[in-house]
């Protein structure tokens, strides 16, 4: 079972890993668009 799972859990993982980067670096990119 733990076999089968590991790809699903790796990929929601990846899923959520992906998303709270991006929500991070839009607002960094934000936060500093008048420095960039």
């Amino acid at each position: 079972m733990s076999v089968l799972l590991f790809p699903v859990v790796a990929f929601g993982l990846a899923v959520v890993v992906g998303r709270i980067g991006t929500v991070m670096f839009r607002e960094k990119d934000n936060n500093a668009g008048s420095i960039n």
